[in-house]
């Protein structure tokens, strides 16, 4: 997701897995499958099986390679994907929507 968003989503939640920053973008780490039969905002990609590796070639002039901006204080690394979920769509001012084969994507908020 965005920086700005990001930042807005990390002061909100209860719960705080490790969380990954560029100068553009953060991603959060969540469990797998926690893209099921959800619609997430359009403004957040969900990336299956992303890995992350030495980045470094990849990244020239201002940009910098991402790295780690928050280390849970337990075991998991895991940010809660329902709350992560319920913040972002309240941020986009859509409405949480999910359920299976549901592919219509979320709805505005009314």
């Amino acid at each position: 997701m965005p920086t700005d968003i990001g930042r807005r989503v990390m002061k909100c939640l209860p719960r705080i897995g490790c969380v990954f920053a560029d100068d553009q973008r953060w991603w959060w780490i969540v469990p797998s499958g926690s893209n099921i039969d959800v619609a997430w905002p359009l403004f957040t990609s969900y990336a299956v099986g992303a890995r992350m590796t030495d980045l470094s070639g990849e990244y020239s002039g201002r940009s910098r390679p991402p790295r780690l901006i928050h280390h849970p204080q337990d075991d998991s690394p895991y940010t809660p994907p329902i709350p992560l979920y319920f913040m972002t769509c309240h941020i986009a001012g859509i409405r949480p929507r999910w359920s299976p084969g549901d592919a219509s994507g979320p709805s505005q908020a009314i």
